[in-house]
C-alpha cells in the first residue's frame, strides 16, 4: 500500500499543489512504471480513511509521484481505469453540484460544481491512445483526479 500526501503536512501539501508531468512513451514501457501503476490501483482499491470512507480514485502526485496520471473506479466496468496524460473537453456546459472529499484532505468535505459530460483524450496502462465520452459521477471523479494533475484541490472549488 502506498503512502497518500495530506494537507496535514506542509511539504506534502506544497507537493500536491504543483502540477504533474507529462508521461512518455518509453515510461509506459517500463516495467517499474507498470508495477508502480498496479500499486497505484491496489491502494486505491484499499484504502479506507480514518472517517471511513473508501476510494473511488487516486492520482499520482497523491502518492508522490509527478506523472499525470491516475486511477478512478469507472461505473460501468465495476473497476478502477488508469488514465495517462489524460485531456478534458466540456461535452455540456450542465454542471451539478455534489459533496466531495479526498483522501489527501481528511474530514473534509464541501459541494463542487462538476460539468454533467465531458470527453477524454488519454493513454491507458499500455500507452494506447483513448478518447471516450463520460457523464454524471464517471465525469465528476475524472474532473476531481484531473484536477490532482494541475495542483488543484477540491477545495479550492467549494460552493457555500
Amino acid at each position: 500500500m502506498l503512502k497518500i500526501y495530506t494537507i496535514k503536512n506542509s511539504k506534502e501539501e506544497k507537493f500536491l499543489r504543483e502540477k504533474t508531468d507529462e508521461v512518455s512513451k518509453s515510461q509506459i514501457e517500463d516495467k517499474e512504471f507498470q508495477t508502480f501503476i498496479d500499486n497505484l490501483i491496489y491502494t486505491a482499491q484499499k484504502f479506507e480513511s480514518e472517517d471511513g470512507y473508501l476510494s473511488v480514485g487516486l492520482a499520482a502526485i497523491q502518492v508522490g509521484k509527478k506523472d499525470k496520471l491516475f486511477a478512478f473506479f469507472r461505473e460501468d466496468i465495476q473497476d478502477f481505469e488508469v488514465m495517462i496524460n489524460p485531456e478534458i473537453e466540456i461535452v455540456s456546459p450542465i454542471q451539478e453540484i455534489e459533496k466531495e472529499g479526498c483522501l489527501s484532505i481528511p474530514g473534509v468535505e464541501g459541494k463542487v460544481a462538476r460539468f454533467r459530460k465531458i470527453r477524454v483524450r488519454y493513454l491507458d496502462r499500455n500507452g494506447k491512445r483513448k478518447r471516450e465520452t463520460f457523464t454524471r459521477m464517471d465525469a465528476r471523479e475524472i474532473q476531481h483526479e484531473f484536477d490532482h494533475t494541475q495542483g488543484i484541490l477540491f477545495t479550492d472549488k467549494l460552493i457555500d
